[in-house]
């Protein structure tokens, strides 16, 4: 691998759009530079890329997803930084594991080097939710590309659940609403509980440790003229390591069962249509470690341990493995998916040195 192939590599994957289900291009552009990186290359179902190098132990996975958020950006480099959707979120971290783990393999590192390029991680996974659950061999530790900061690894993600509610009662003429109950106030009212338990649980700590709560959609009523019969809302709750979600589930379902009891007029249903579990990596581990000091050996600095309230496709994975892992990646997250997306060039290539020690003290 010459030199400049890292930012060339880089250059290319912004120059491919690829919003989530419509990976298709920048899976070939992946697939033939793994080949020539002297990867072996699988193309899975869903579009995953696969590329494999090594054997033996220590199993190393880095995975990154190809996909980013709509909205093509120029990709352009003013002075020592790049701009481009996905620039931080997350082509740069999937560029440098990329770059890392062949470097590794190219230059004898012991162990398998597992490279993973997923689909659809800004939809609903479907890239890492495919391969965890096909997965049947034991990786000794993962790496996910996600914007962490050179300097800095993440150790935790909340979790995620996704409840839908859906309030039904009977039609009526709008001239005579007193006479109807109205599926949007009932569902208004639930809303209402549901922006109690969120002040309920704020009280309990900081962003991080204590669950969150967003209505993110609410659909109701079909003509200007008729009192609403159905009225549905769709609620976003992310979950800290220090509760499961199936303690959030049945606090939820309470809230639901309560409301029952005093809506007498309508008919509520409810369900739960998405789910992660937390992810939290212990921050003694021997992985984390290996950052530790990785970091101090390339910057001088102490790297920063941080926890996140988003959820990515390390939640989905290290549940179903068990996996040691950790999250990490060049690039502000504050950048991510603006129209402001850039990376430093300088902060992109110290990453790949940081990975390939990480590597390197893992084999050891």
């Amino acid at each position: 691998m010459n030199k400049g192939y890292p930012e060339a590599l880089l250059q290319r994957m912004l120059e491919t759009y690829s919003p989530s289900g419509k990976e298709g291009a920048i899976s070939s552009l992946l697939a033939d530079e793994f080949k020539k990186l002297g990867l072996s290359v699988r193309i899975d179902e869903v579009g995953n890329v696969e590329g494999r190098a090594g054997s033996g132990s220590p199993k190393c996975l880095l995975c990154g997803h190809m996909d980013t958020v709509e909205g093509f950006l120029e990709v352009k480099r003013k002075g020592k930084v790049i701009f481009g959707r996905g620039a931080v979120d997350a082509k740069a971290p999937l560029a440098a594991l990329i770059c890392a783990g062949a470097r590794h393999a190219e230059e004898g590192g012991k162990g398998t080097v597992v490279v993973l390029a997923v689909v659809d991680e800004e939809g609903k996974s479907r890239g890492m939710k495919h391969f965890a659950s096909r997965c049947n061999e034991r990786f000794d530790y993962a790496i996910f590309g996600e914007p962490s900061g050179t300097y800095a690894v993440t150790v935790a993600y909340k979790g995620r659940l996704v409840m839908r509610v859906r309030c039904l009662t009977t039609a009526g003429h709008a001239s005579a609403p007193q006479l109807f109950e109205n599926a949007i106030y009932v569902a208004t009212r639930i809303v209402d509980r549901l922006r109690k338990k969120e002040a309920e649980w704020a009280q309990g700590g900081d962003a991080y440790s204590s669950p969150t709560l967003c209505v993110t959609l609410m659909n109701g009523g079909k003509q200007d003229n008729t009192v609403p019969d159905c009225c549905e809302v769709v609620v976003d709750v992310r979950v800290p390591g220090s509760k499961s979600t199936s303690d959030i589930k049945k606090e939820l379902e309470g809230l639901v069962e309560c409301a029952r009891g005093n809506e007498l007029k309508a008919k509520i249903e409810y369900e739960f249509i998405d789910e992660n579990a937390p992810f939290q990596e212990d921050p003694e581990s021997r992985l984390v470690q290996a950052f530790r000091d990785a970091v101090k050996e390339k910057s001088g600095k102490d790297c920063r341990l941080s926890r996140k309230t988003g959820t990515s496709d390390v939640n989905d994975f290290v549940s179903r493995n068990r996996t040691s892992a950790v999250v990490y990646g060049p690039g502000n997250s504050k950048l991510d998916h603006t129209p402001l997306e850039n990376v430093s060039i300088e902060e992109f290539y110290d990453s790949i040195d940081i990975i390939k020690s990480v590597m390197e003290k893992m084999g050891k």
